[in-house]
């Protein structure tokens, strides 16, 4: 259907007027301000756009702003868990490295191995880690690798050569130097002897004891027990600087058995005999000290009664006599001992003494001095020491002054010289 067109018909988008648009607003309607209805119906939609986009700017600040506290306290929870693995880190690590140095160090001064003695092999021209990995398969040591440790740091290649190739026999009580320094040396298997000096020993026999089964020759071993250097052992250190004796160790040497090694150092010889002797007089240190003498008093009486008493129970009679004689002899008119094993110290009969030696025993006879030898006579055994702090004083041993003994051993005691003088020929001795 046609209609007639007018100002407000629609006509095809193609047809209508191009050009600017043009609002005709009446004066009417200008004084009256009836367009504001059309106004207000444009505006609704103006607002929403402009609180639509206020709206999304908050939102996205407080999304912002979440999104950063989110961030913080993720980054504080990951630092937590960071410090924590961290700390389970240090801890492991530093556990671990003080277990190592704790067995690595008990290994180096052998600490924990098994007592005993292993055989070693070592080749021409072995690296550390050889080394290291022989002496673990060998027992001789518990931890390869602190031991390949220390010698990288303390052994220089150019050593690795010292090693010297062959078959060792070790102790398992050696520590890493001792190890390295017995593999440098070329100490190779050496024959064990084993030597017993009875009680009553002197410097001289076991001289020639150790001689004979070629543990070192007399002349070293005698030279050593006169040195002065032993601070080592407190026993005999203020014997450094004695004089008057003939050996200073005299005494000391205690008498018992022994495993030496063919050719053993002199030091270490020297070292089990005054060690064992230490470690045997501890337990009478406190008798000792009750006496009132000296421990080498002690010994040097201990050694005379070794040698002049028939029995371990003779002892006990024998140092009353000597005792006494020391205490009060000179109110019988008793200046002296006495005893003829002092005589010709360090020999024991006349006969055995060379000619050069004939008048360096004087220091020693008790038939010319007063009182103690400057030294002891033999190297007595535990009976005799223990005789010699704790002499018989029951009954009439309290008073003896004489003793003798017979050629079967059986000992004959006096109070007096009258007593002692019939004595002698009841012995046999007159």
């Amino acid at each position: 259907m046609n209609r007639k067109t007018g100002r407000n018909s629609r006509e095809p988008a193609e047809n209508r007027p191009t050009g600017t648009f043009k609002l005709t607003i009446d004066e009417k309607d200008l004084a009256t301000g009836s367009f504001d209805a059309q106004e207000r119906r444009a505006q609704p939609r103006q607002e929403y756009a402009s609180n639509r986009a206020y709206v999304t700017e908050k939102e996205r600040k407080a999304e912002h702003k979440a999104h950063k506290k989110r961030n913080r306290l993720k980054a504080r929870k990951n630092r937590r868990i960071f410090s924590l693995v961290w700390l389970c880190m240090v801890l492991l690590v530093s556990f671990t490295l003080g277990s190592y140095l704790i067995t690595g160090s008990n290994d180096f001064f052998a600490v924990g191995r098994s007592e005993g003695t292993v055989s070693v092999t070592i080749p021409e021209h072995v690296t550390r880690e050889e080394l290291s990995q022989i002496l673990y398969e060998a027992h001789a040591i518990n931890e390869p690798e602190f031991f390949d440790l220390y010698c990288a740091v303390t052994v220089d290649d150019e050593e690795l050569e010292y090693f010297q190739p062959g078959t060792y026999d070790l102790g398992t009580n050696l520590d890493y130097q001792d190890i390295i320094s017995t593999l440098q040396g070329g100490n190779q298997i050496r024959e064990e002897v084993r030597i017993t000096f009875p009680e009553g020993t002197t410097a001289l026999e076991a001289a020639a004891l150790l001689e004979e089964n070629e543990v070192c020759s007399q002349e070293e071993f005698l030279t050593a027990i006169n040195s002065s250097d032993f601070d080592d052992y407190d026993a005999i250190a203020p014997l450094a600087n004695a004089t008057g004796r003939y050996y200073k160790l005299e005494g000391y040497l205690f008498p018992d058995t022994y495993d030496f090694y063919k050719g053993e150092d002199i030091d270490s010889v020297v070292g089990k005999l005054v060690n064992n002797f230490q470690n045997r007089v501890e337990d009478l240190s406190r008798q000792i000290e009750e006496s009132g003498m000296t421990l080498d008093q002690v010994v040097i009486l201990a050694s005379i009664i070794q040698r002049e008493a028939a029995s371990p129970q003779d002892m006990y009679d024998v140092s009353a006599v000597l005792h006494n004689r020391l205490d009060f002899g000179a109110d019988y008119g008793i200046y002296r001992l006495e005893c003829d094993s002092t005589m010709y110290y360090p020999y024991k009969t006349a006969n055995d003494v060379p000619q050069t030696d004939a008048l360096a025993y004087g220091s020693y006879d008790t038939y010319e001095i007063e009182g103690l030898p400057a030294g002891a006579i033999c190297n007595p055994g535990l009976d005799a020491i223990r005789a010699a702090v704790l002499p018989n004083t029951d009954g009439d041993a309290a008073n003896y002054l004489y003793f003798c003994h017979s050629a079967d051993g059986t000992a004959y005691y006096a109070t007096n010289a009258a007593d002692h003088d019939y004595n002698l020929q009841l012995a046999g001795l007159r």
